[in-house]
């Protein structure tokens, strides 16, 4: 790496520019300044901004997180990986919050039926079956970058057990896409805006974050 600075901000215009774009885009698309439910205390808009800033939030921590530690051992060297750790699980929990807009902008793009529950499942299995070959076979540590701050990971073989035999990138490609199986369950506008939006930064994220990191972690291995 010769020059660390460089690298910190490698790709950065294009991830977190382009979900800022994607950001702008979709709150144009949203049409709840009508819709009067709440939950919380928290009406249809607001849970729709909770759902769209959370993945912005999470994707700079882990960038600012990773390409810190990376050039300058900047995480290690102060709240540690533990600490990482937690904000970083915080985060993805925090997503979550998502389903609750299905509750609150239920049935405004189509009102659901039998045919969008069973498409709603088929899209949800291979998700629910990558979380599950995330914990049995790849660990949680690892699916949070731990390969960015211990040796032992970057030592570890690629996965291809679980779903990882279809695709390396199981998480992105089915986890990430759980959002559309609420969205097309609950038949709520704004949700499919949001995970049309999570899953393009997922990828954002992905090629111009986390590839440009493993060319440093891995090299040749890649």
């Amino acid at each position: 790496m010769e020059n660390k600075l460089s690298f910190f901000f490698k790709g950065q215009i294009w991830h977190l520019g382009g979900t800022i774009i994607l950001f702008y885009i979709g709150f144009q698309f949203a049409d709840l300044e009508n819709n009067t439910n709440s939950i919380l205390g928290f009406n249809a808009l607001n849970w729709f901004l909770i759902a769209m800033f959370i993945p912005l939030i999470h994707q700079i921590y882990v960038w600012i997180c990773w390409r810190s530690e990376l050039c300058w051992k900047s995480v290690s060297n102060t709240i540690g990986f533990k600490g990482y750790v937690i904000l970083f699980f915080i985060l993805i929990i925090s997503r979550l919050s998502a389903i609750v807009l299905c509750f609150v902008d239920y049935g405004s793009l189509y009102k659901p039926s039998l045919i969008a529950w069973i498409i709603s499942i088929i899209i949800f299995i291979p998700g629910a079956y990558t979380m599950y070959s995330v914990k049995k076979y790849f660990g949680f540590l690892r699916a949070a970058g731990a390969d960015h701050f211990y040796t032992k990971y970057r030592d570890m073989p690629f996965e291809k057990r679980g779903i990882f035999k279809w695709t390396p990138n199981a998480m992105y490609v089915f986890a990430i896409g759980i959002p559309f199986a609420f969205a097309i369950a609950t038949g709520s506008k704004s949700m499919f805006i949001v995970a049309i939006y999570t899953y393009i930064s997922i990828w954002l994220h992905y090629y111009f974050t986390e590839k440009e990191d493993f060319k440093i972690i891995y090299g040749k291995k890649l």
